[in-house]
C-alpha cells in the first residue's frame, strides 16, 4: 500500500516540501502518520489528505556551530569532526551501540537511504514495506527511496540492506536524490582514471558527483568504484550536498583534497634509482609500487613481460612466489573473523583425523609446525591426511616451539587446504569477497582464474625461460576447496600494484581509504611476533618477518619470495604507513647484507628514503 500511494503523493508534495533545508524533527518525535514540513512562510492547512499523508509545522531547533561543536563525535579526527557532529545533530546517522561515531565503519545500504531520506525533511508511516528483509526501523526510508526512484532492490525482492554502498553505488543515490529534489543534472565532466573503469551504470552519475566536489579528499589516490563508503565519508558528501540548503552544513570545516605522493614528486628521480638497480643485476623486467600513508601513491615499471616482444607495465601480472603467504595470512585472520576458524585449535578438526602431533594454524602460521616439508609430501587432500594422521609425517620437536622454526613451504599448502575445509570455500573467493573486489584488484591462487590472464608475464631465470605464461594459466580451480595445497606456498598472482593494495590495507592496521574492511585486531593479530631473533636477525610473525633497523626505517615487516627466477619483496612500515612492493624476473637472485634480495633491497631502499618525512 505505501509503494502504491508514496508514488503519487511524494512527487507530487517534493518540489513544494523537500525544498526545505530544515533536519527531521528531534529523535522520540516520529509521527504516525505521514508529514512533511514546508517552510514556515508557506505553512498549509493540515487536512488529512486521505492517501496517508498530513502536511504539519514543525519547529526548527535553532543551531549554531557553538550548539553543534558541543555533539560528542569520539574517535574522530579533527580534520573531519565537523561534519560527523553534523551528521549526528541533523540525525542523518546514528552513534554506534559503543557510543562511538564509527567514521572508519562501512555504510550500509539501509543507513545510506535512512540518511537521504532524513534530509528530505518527510516522515510517513509505512504501512507496508515492499521489502520483507528491511528491518522495521529502516523501512520508511526503504519505501520512500523505491517510490522516488532513489535506490530499489537489488533482486528476488530483496533491498539487502545490510550489504555495503559502494563508491560508485552512493554516486547513482545522490544523483537520482538530487533529480528527485529538482537540481541540475547537467554536467560537463567526463572522469577518467588510471587503470580503473568506473560502472557503465554510474558513469553519469560520478561525473556529476566530481563536477560537484561531493567526493572531495575522499579520491586523492584513485577513484576505487567498488570500494565501500566509510561513515565519515557519507558525513562529509552529505554536509557538501546540503552546504547551499543548511547554513550549518555551509559553515563546516570540512576534509579537503591532500597533497600528492612524495614518490609522484619525486618519480623521475625514483624511475631512474629502479631502472639502474634493475640493469645493474641483470633483471629482464620490474614492477614497483609505492604505499604512502596507508594509501597506494606511485607505480613504476621496467623492462619486458615478454622479454623482446611485450614491454612490462604496471598492469601485467607475475607470479608472486613465498608473498603468497601473506595471501594466506590474510585469509586466515579474515575467516577467524568471521568465525570458520579457531587459529588455536588442533588442524585435525578441520580435517575429521586425529592428528599424530596437535598441530594449529598459528602454528603453520610461524613455521613452527614441525610437518615434514619435502617435495615428495603429497599435496593432495588424501595424502595431507595420511600425512597429520602419521608419524612419519613429521620431523623432531613440539609443534609451537619457537625453537623448532623451520620455514615450511609445504606446511603452507596444509594451511591452505585447512582454511579451504573450514569455510568451505576457495580462498580465492574468500579473498575476492572481502578484499580483492572492493579493492579493485585483480590475483588469484590458481592463475588461470584470473580476470585478466591474458596480462601474465613469462617468467625468466636470468635470460632463459623459468615457467610460460600458458604453465601458470593452466593452474585453474580445483575440484573441491581442500583438493590440493599446492598453489598456497607460492602461486598467487598479481602486479604489484594489486599486492601494494593489499600491503597498505595491513599497513592502515585494516583500513583503506578511509574505510575499515578487516579488524584492527586481525592485523595485530598477523603483526603478533616471538622475541626470539631468527638466524637471519629478524622475528617471525604471522606471516610476515620484523627486522629493526632496515633500509632507514626504525622497523619493517616483509616477507620475500623466489621461484622460477622471480626474486620479490613487500614491506610496510607500521609505524607510518608506507610500504613498498616489488616484483622482479630474470634478476640474478643476489642477497643484501639482511638475506633479502639485493635488487628488491636496493629498490626498497630508494623508494623508503624518498618519501621520508
Amino acid at each position: 500500500m505505501a509503494k502504491r500511494w508514496a508514488a503519487g503523493a511524494l512527487v507530487a508534495l517534493a518540489v513544494l516540501w523537500a525544498v526545505s533545508a530544515s533536519p527531521l524533527a528531534r529523535a522520540g518525535s516520529r509521527i504516525t502518520r505521514g508529514a512533511v514540513a514546508p517552510p514556515e512562510a508557506e505553512a498549509p492547512a493540515k487536512p488529512e489528505t486521505g492517501d496517508g499523508l498530513i502536511p504539519v509545522e514543525r519547529v526548527e531547533p535553532s543551531a549554531s556551530l557553538g550548539d553543534l561543536r558541543a555533539v560528542e563525535a569520539p574517535g574522530v579526527p579533527a580534520e573531519g569532526l565537523d561534519a560527523a557532529r553534523w551528521a549526528l545533530y541533523r540525525e542523518l546517522l546514528s552513534p554506534k551501540e559503543d557510543g562511538s561515531f564509527g567514521g572508519e565503519e562501512p555504510v550500509s545500504r539501509a543507513e545510506a537511504v535512512q540518511a537521504l531520506y532524513r534530509l528530505t525533511g518527510i516522515l510517513l508511516r509505512v504501512d507496508a514495506c515492499p521489502y520483507p528483509d528491511v528491518p522495521e526501523e529502516y523501512q520508511a526510508a526503504a519505501a520512500w527511496a523505491d517510490s522516488a526512484g532513489v535506490s530499489g532492490g537489488v533482486s528476488e525482492g530483496c533491498f539487502d540492506p545490510f550489504a555495503p554502498v559502494t563508491r560508485s553505488q552512493l554516486a547513482v543515490m545522490l544523483h537520482r536524490f538530487a533529480a528527485w529534489r529538482g537540481e541540475s543534472m547537467e554536467s560537463r565532466l567526463a572522469v577518467s582514471w588510471d587503470g580503473e573503469t568506473v560502472p557503465a551504470y554510474a558513469e553519469e552519475a560520478v561525473n556529476w558527483a566530481f563536477e560537484r566536489g561531493l567526493y572531495t579528499g575522499m579520491t586523492d589516490h584513485g577513484f576505487y568504484p567498488d570500494l565501500p563508503v566509510s561513515r565519515l565519508q557519507l558525513a562529509c558528501v552529505l554536509a557538501r550536498l546540503q552546504k547551499d540548503r543548511d547554513p550549518l552544513a555551509g559553515a563546516l570545516s570540512l576534509p579537503g583534497a591532500g597533497p600528492a605522493g612524495r614518490s609522484q614528486e619525486r618519480h623521475e628521480e625514483l624511475d631512474q634509482a629502479i631502472a639502474a638497480a634493475a640493469r645493474r643485476h641483470g633483471a629482464v623486467g620490474v614492477q614497483v609500487a609505492v604505499i604512502e600513508d596507508g594509501a597506494v601513491t606511485d607505480t613504476y615499471h621496467y623492462g619486458w613481460a615478454v622479454q623482446g616482444s611485450v614491454p612490462m607495465s604496471d598492469a601485467h601480472k607475475l607470479r608472486t612466489a613465498s608473498l603468497t603467504k601473506v595471501a594466506v595470512g590474510l585469509s586466515a585472520a579474515l575467516l577467524r573473523e568471521e568465525g570458520a576458524v579457531d587459529y588455536d585449535a588442533d588442524v585435525g578438526e578441520y580435517w575429521g583425523v586425529e592428528t599424530w602431533k596437535p598441530v594449529t594454524v598459528r602454528d603453520l602460521l610461524s613455521h613452527t609446525s614441525t610437518l615434514l616439508n619435502s617435495e615428495s609430501v603429497a599435496w593432495d587432500y588424501a595424502g595431507v591426511r595420511a600425512q597429520l594422521a602419521g608419524a612419519s609425517g613429521y620431523s623432531g620437536g613440539t609443534p609451537g616451539d619457537p625453537r623448532y622454526w623451520s620455514y615450511n613451504n609445504h606446511a603452507f599448502g596444509v594451511l591452505g587446504q585447512t582454511l579451504e575445509l573450514a569455510a568451505g570455500r576457495y580462498l580465492d573467493d574468500v579473498l575476492e569477497e572481502r578484499l580483492l573486489g572492493p579493492l579493485g584488484a585483480d590475483g588469484a591462487f590458481a592463475a588461470g582464474e584470473l580476470e585478466e590472464p591474458e596480462l601474465v608475464t613469462q617468467l625468466y631465470r636470468r635470460t632463459s625461460l623459468g615457467r610460460s605464461v600458458g604453465s601458470q594459466i593452466g593452474v585453474r580451480r580445483w575440484s573441491a576447496p581442500g583438493a590440493t595445497g599446492r598453489q598456497f606456498a607460492g602461486g598467487f598472482t598479481a602486479s604489484a600494484r594489486d599486492c601494494a593494495k593489499l600491503t597498505a590495507l595491513l599497513a592502515g592496521d585494516g583500513c583503506f581509504e578511509g574505510v575499515r574492511l578487516m579488524d584492527e585486531a586481525s592485523v595485530e593479530l598477523m603483526e603478533d611476533c616471538e622475541d626470539r631473533v631468527l638466524w637471519d636477525g629478524s622475528r617471525q610473525a604471522l606471516p610476515m618477518r620484523l627486522r629493526f633497523d632496515l633500509y632507514g626505517r626504525e622497523r619493517l615487516y616483509y616477507h620475500t619470495g623466489s621461484a622460477y627466477g622471480v626474486y620479490n619483496l613487500l614491506s610496510y612500515d607500521p609505524d607510518t604507513g608506507d610500504g613498498v612492493v616489488v616484483l622482479t624476473t630474470g634478476a640474478d637472485g643476489g642477497t643484501d647484507e639482511s638475506g633479502i634480495y639485493a635488487i628488491c633491497g636496493e629498490i626498497s631502499r630508494a623508494v623508503y628514503e624518498a618519501i621520508a618525512r
